[in-house]
């Protein structure tokens, strides 16, 4: 085994509500219990953020198997922003400090690749067991069905964003050209978008490692949180843009996207409440995978969709409204035609019946003709709506003589 330590963090934008710090352990079904301790953001110097975390290294270890690869640790932390985060520590056969910037970034590529397929089955489990042991309460999902508790392992794979760190003594790789003049923290070195490298001691316990990559880990959570809504957003925009919306009302996405940008911010506070060194850190972190551009866009791609479900919304009353004023006209067709009987019952008391049934019969023609003028004046009405809104076109106005030249005479041909 080489002497570097490779650690990929996971962020998992689950976007629940509140923590459960009481629970100290969690049922995985056919798994085994998993135990819960209480920590908190250790690298933040004022106002520490507490935090859960779960040790997955057993429960991984017998269910997934990398070729020349060790699972030293597996952890799981629980942030209050709606986040989690697992991190791997593993060793590898390759000797990683003989490879260059680029088939480093290569190699993590294919390794957080195969892992991310071999344990699916078993993060899913454990993230469904945190919401059924309420540890995560209050979980919100954009799916299908609305915006509501789902199980955890339904989040969309693709808003799971992760870095590498290599921690090793004098690492040997040299950040790429391509990336700004940034100064990090100490032992801190930005290799590539998302990837760093640490100078320090790989055999140190794991809690002072997690210490040490906390303001980049911060940073991943952050992108992780707006490619999530984003994706969600994006999602609700298909379907109104095939006419077929799902059950996606606008005052839950409103809530929806209260909850995300309280997530959002709640980390983004952790450039005033981290130390210099881990500050430092931070900074050139989210400055190097623009996090500041991202969240731009993020903005106006949801107050699109906001803007979208709220036509859509009044799209919805507007045909409501006309379905219930053709019932209110249907049923005052059917008041008025029994007032008219009634009046005609006082007026002739002692008709005959043939006088009483031609009565009857006339009330109610009068009342189905004017039942389907009024619904066929209605679905006129609708479909002249419906048509699409044609701006005629504006008369070009003539031209004035003056500015019409004449044209040259033709030579008579010798």
């Amino acid at each position: 085994m080489s002497d570097v330590l490779h650690l990929q963090t996971r962020a998992y934008p689950l976007h629940y509500g509140t923590v459960d710090p009481t629970v100290r352990s969690i049922d995985v079904p056919g798994r085994g219990e998993l135990a819960v301790v209480e920590g908190s953001l250790a690298s933040q110097a004022y106002n520490a953020d507490a935090t859960l975390h779960a040790d997955l290294t057993e429960l991984v270890r017998a269910e997934v198997a990398l070729p020349g690869t060790e699972i030293v640790h597996c952890r799981a932390r629980l942030l209050s922003a709606g986040t989690v985060l697992v991190t791997y520590a593993l060793r590898h056969d390759v000797d990683l400090r003989a490879l260059d910037t680029a088939a480093l970034d290569a190699f993590d590529a294919r390794v957080n690749r195969e892992l991310r397929q071999a344990d699916a089955p078993v993060m899913g489990a454990v993230l469904d067991a945190a919401v059924a042991a309420g540890v995560l309460r209050h979980l919100a999902v954009i799916s299908t069905d609305g915006i509501a508790a789902a199980e955890a392992s339904t989040v969309d794979q693709r808003t799971v964003r992760y870095n590498c760190h290599f921690v090793t003594r004098q690492p040997p790789w040299q950040p790429d050209r391509r990336l700004p003049a940034l100064v990090p923290g100490p032992a801190c070195r930005i290799l590539l978008t998302y990837t760093y490298a640490w100078d320090a001691d790989p055999a140190a316990p794991l809690a002072d490692l997690l210490t040490l990559l906390e303001p980049a880990d911060i940073t991943v959570a952050q992108m992780s949180v707006l490619f999530s809504a984003m994706f969600g957003g994006r999602r609700i925009l298909d379907e109104l843009a095939q006419a077929v919306p799902g059950s996606v009302q606008a005052h839950e996405f409103r809530r929806f996207l209260d909850r995300v940008w309280s997530e959002y911010h709640r980390l983004d506070f952790y450039r005033l409440e981290s130390g210099q060194g881990h500050r430092a850190t931070y900074l050139a972190a989210r400055e190097t995978i623009a996090l500041d551009g991202a969240q731009q866009r993020a903005v106006e791609l949801l107050e699109y969709v906001s803007n979208s479900l709220l036509a859509e919304t009044s799209l919805r009353t507007q045909q409501l409204d006309a379905r219930l004023n053709r019932v209110a006209a249907a049923l005052t067709v059917v008041a008025g035609g029994s007032f008219a009987i009634d009046i005609a019952a006082f007026l002739l008391p002692a008709a005959d019946w043939l006088v009483r049934v031609a009565i009857v019969n006339a009330v109610l023609v009068l009342a189905v003709a004017a039942l389907i003028v009024i619904v066929l004046s209605v679905r006129s009405l609708s479909g002249r709506d419906r048509r699409p809104h044609r701006v005629p076109a504006r008369p070009v106005p003539p031209r004035p003589r003056a500015a019409i030249r004449p044209e040259p005479a033709e030579l008579p041909v010798e």
